[in-house]
């Protein structure tokens, strides 16, 4: 009778430390700061979703989570789900044998990112979190992001450069699943040129939604003001490969000019319409995307342009060219990380962007800008574009850098 018993005990433990593992991720993943956390345990796989937004750039946050999640005691295989906005973006697979040589210090942590499954389908682990509730939800939280601005153009004759510097704090909000809210305004901080860029005037003011369609497609759908005074409505669609490292991504617009500079307000038809279509290539030998792409622009000029962007970490250095019109114009660009590693959500969290972008355009001659060849706009801050760089060999080869540190 007493062997009856103790065995029933064992098992009764069991069955409740197997239930209590799915409770350890969702809360290990609540103290590391982690937002729309799911989480689910179905034939010995534990699955969870969660958004690393508190983190600074696309790897660190997951190598925190990573770190924390893998000495659970008995912990059993962990599928990761990567979200962005809700929306899934990265799948990774932990074996439970991988975890359990790691706990026995048969491995290091750089051997447990090195043979970790990471793809962007994600339909198998979406499958497994259906009908589970959310936790930690990012609804309604607000964002006041302070983003600095330079200008530095040199396609006048009556000066060497026209430079400005200024602020544009936005506030932006997650909506439901994929849906965004950006107002933004920019503030003349110091200018050497008159007009625009020593007003008041308003940034980016959009309404957002993106969206996932299976394993290999993403969209959007945007509206309001972008970038370049330009006012209306945008959207794009792009194929992405299970290694990420082949893209295929189209998108366009139909726009009007519009600006409000101090008191004055203008504003034209939604009369012009541009796209674009690109064909892009991750290089995981030198961390290096290629980008070839080609364009109708907002005025009509058609033309074909080519983008190196290489990453060391977080920071980005890229060039490119573009042939419009029998015009030619080159530049190079660069991102580097501001300070905020870890911001960490309050209600109202303020705070400047992950990153700082810049562009510089050595045009070809004062010809190109007086024809307005090559002109375009973008629907988001570039330096947010920055933060959803979603390519599994980048992400796997600075995890396992960090690791090393």
């Amino acid at each position: 009778m007493k062997r009856i018993v103790s065995a029933t005990a064992v098992f009764l433990c069991g069955i409740s430390l197997l239930q209590a593992q799915p409770v350890r991720v969702s809360e290990t993943l609540k103290e590391l700061d982690m937002e729309n956390i799911s989480v689910v345990e179905k034939r010995d796989t534990i699955t969870a979703a969660f958004e690393t937004s508190a983190y600074r750039g696309i790897y660190n946050g997951i190598g925190i989570a990573i770190r924390h999640l893998v000495i659970i005691p008995e912990i059993p295989t962990l599928q990761l789900l990567i979200l962005d906005n809700a929306l899934p973006q990265l799948c990774i697979t932990i074996p439970a044998e991988l975890i359990q040589k790691y706990q026995a210090g048969e491995c290091a942590l750089d051997e447990v990112y090195r043979k970790m499954g990471m793809t962007t389908s994600t339909e198998t682990a979406v499958r497994q979190l259906k009908g589970v509730k959310r936790k930690e939800s990012s609804f309604g939280k607000v964002d006041l992001v302070v983003y600095p601005n330079v200008m530095l153009v040199n396609n006048v004759t009556y000066k060497l450069y026209k430079a400005a510097l200024e602020l544009q704090p936005a506030v932006e909000m997650q909506l439901w699943k994929g849906a965004s809210l950006r107002m933004q305004v920019s503030l003349p901080v110091v200018s050497n040129e008159d007009g625009k860029w020593n007003c008041v005037r308003l940034g980016y003011m959009t309404f957002r939604q993106d969206f996932r369609l299976a394993n290999h497609w993403k969209g959007y759908l945007t509206g309001g003001s972008f970038s370049n005074d330009r006012q209306g409505l945008a959207a794009g669609i792009g194929y992405f490969s299970a290694n990420g490292r082949w893209t295929v991504e189209g998108g366009g617009g139909i726009t009007g000019s519009a600006h409000f500079y101090g008191s004055e307000w203008k504003m034209s038809q939604w009369k012009r319409v541009n796209g674009q279509i690109s064909v892009g290539y991750y290089i995981p030998e030198v961390n290096t995307l290629v980008k070839v792409e080609g364009d109708r622009f907002i005025y009509g000029d058609y033309g074909v342009r080519g983008t190196l962007s290489r990453y060391f970490g977080e920071y980005i250095v890229g060039i490119y060219g573009m042939y419009t019109n029998g015009a030619t114009n080159a530049g190079f660009n660069f991102s580097i990380p501001l300070p905020g590693k870890k911001r960490k959500r309050h209600l109202l969290r303020v705070m400047l962007p992950e990153y700082f972008a810049f562009q510089y355009d050595m045009r070809s001659g004062n010809e190109y800008a007086h024809r307005s060849l090559g002109e375009s706009y973008t629907v988001e801050p570039k330096s947010a574009e920055n933060s959803h760089f979603w390519q599994p060999d980048y992400i796997r080869y600075y995890l396992i850098k960090t690791s090393e540190k």
